[in-house]
Parts: structure tokens; sequence; C-alpha cells
């Protein structure tokens, strides 16, 4: 059984999931912080491209903050592959169809307009030089070409798409199949906001609390046209409002033994066909693989 954990930023899903995935038969992953979990194939990859994220906040260009969403998405179907395994439950830290669908449409309207300037060259620069060596390396794989503006730009004009459309596009973008059951998280803004201001180093970008709020809305609709959409898609929401980690982890085994039903043997995750893919599939360089 797969499933994605989603919500805003601060709503605890990261420290929940490190604690769930402690128990036997759990596996995680993380959709856009693949190094979150040291064992994971492509954690120094995901490594550079956080730095690559903390470059875009600090430059200020939500284009650049586009185009490294796009490439730690790519990460999620190795990722995803290697945890798996024989684990009887695999839980995501996000997931690459259902949050884009929030995201992209908000970082839409924070986009502004005028070209790069000379800001991309500043991305550059405020990079480790190894690190964007590799950045630039992965973004050659995934594009065919090494100009971040333009790739964010392109993920930025999929956000302006129909929900649906949006869906198949990122489908074919990322090759992963859709989770079996998403759970939302839901806290309100002023703790969500609370908590991702006392974390050590800066914040992004958007951690705002207009823009939080934007997200919740924006989870509560795309979440409501997704049940429509795909009904086959179990969803459920946990209240999370003034509870602590051990808390939360104890609503989620909750909900999620309700999801799975009554049998003490589930089945073992299996490998999702992957959809066809127009353009480059998302792959990983052998020596990352």
């Amino acid at each position: 059984m797969r499933v994605a954990v989603v919500g805003i930023d601060g709503s605890g899903k990261t420290t929940v999931l490190r604690r769930l995935g402690a128990r036997d038969g759990v596996a995680v992953v993380h959709a856009i912080r693949a190094h979150d979990d040291p064992r994971s194939p492509v954690a120094g990859l995901s490594r550079d491209l956080a730095g690559a994220s903390a470059a875009a906040d600090a430059v200020g260009r939500i284009q650049l903050k586009a185009a490294v969403l796009s490439l730690q998405l790519c990460l999620y179907g190795p990722s995803e592959r290697h945890a798996a395994g024989a684990a009887r439950l695999l839980l995501t830290d996000r997931h690459p169809l259902v949050d884009p669908l929030v995201y992209l449409p908000l970082f839409g309207r924070l986009a502004g307009g005028g070209g790069p300037g000379s800001d991309v060259r500043t991305w550059w620069a405020r990079q480790e030089p190894d690190a964007a060596r590799a950045v630039r390396d992965w973004l050659a794989d995934r594009t065919g070409h090494t100009d971040p503006w333009a790739l964010g730009e392109e993920l930025l004009h999929l956000g302006t798409r129909p929900p649906e459309e949006m869906l198949d596009g990122l489908g074919r973008r990322f090759g992963v199949a859709p989770p079996d059951a998403v759970l939302l998280l839901d806290l309100p803004v002023e703790q969500a906001l609370r908590r991702t201001r006392e974390r050590a180093g800066q914040s992004e970008l958007h951690e705002t609390a207009a823009f939080l709020s934007a997200t919740r809305e924006g989870y509560a609709s795309v979440l409501d046209r997704l049940a429509r959409a795909r009904p086959d898609i179990a969803q459920r929401r946990v209240d999370c409002t003034d509870l602590d980690v051990d808390e939360v982890a104890h609503r989620i085994r909750e909900t999620i033994a309700e999801l799975d039903g009554p049998s003490p043997h589930p089945a073992p995750i299996t490998r999702p066909a992957r959809p066809p893919l127009s353009g480059r599939p998302c792959y990983v360089r052998r020596s990352e693989a």
C-alpha cells in the first residue's frame, strides 16, 4: 500500500514520517528532500538540489524555485523503487502527482514578469562549485539543456492548465503512478507558521502567513477535485491541531489500519507500471543508481 502524506509547510510531515519509518515493514520516501533518508540512492544529488533551492530562496525568483522543484521530483521514482522492496507499507512525504497541483498555481501568482537578468548567474554562484556541477549535469540529463529559467517557466506554465490536464502532464513528466491513498495533515496556519520560523536556518521564499493560508485552501480544493476524478484514491484528513508528534503518529496509524482493512497480512508493495512518457523521462545516472 502506497500512502502519500501531504499538508502545508510546518504541518509535521517529515518529523512524523521519521517516527513512523522506524517501525518494521514501513518504508518512507521524501519526495522533495530524498536525503532525509541517508540510505536513499540519490541522497547526494538531493543534498545538492537542496542547496540549489536555498539559493533560489536567496535570489528570490520563483522561476528558479520551480526549476529546482522539478529536478527534485525527478528523484522520486528511483527513491520509491529503492524504498519499497518487500515493505508492506510505503509512506511518502509529499507526492509528485499531488502537491504540484497545489503549489504550481500559487507559485505562478508569485512569479512576476520580466526576464532573469543576472539572477540565473547569481543563483549558480551561490551554490558550492561541486554541487553546482552536479545540479547542472542533472538539469542537462533531464532537459537536454542547462537553462534553469526555461525549465521553471515550463513548469509554471503547466500550473496554469486545468487540474486534469496538469495531473496528466505531471504523470508524463515524472513517470510515477498515483498513490493508493492520500492523508492530509491539517494544521492551523498560525501553528504551522510558528513551526517554520523555529526551524534552524533561513526560511523558504514562500513561507508566509498569506501563502500558507492559500496553500491550505488549495489542498482542500485539489483533494476535492481529485476525489471526483479519481474515486479509487482513498482520502483522509488528520486533524493535527495542538498535537505532538506521537499523537499525530498514533492518528496516522489508526487511519492507515482503517484504510488497510481487516487483513492481518496486507499485500507487499509492487512496483507500479510506468505510464507512457513523452519527451525525456525522469531517470538517474548510473552512478546514482
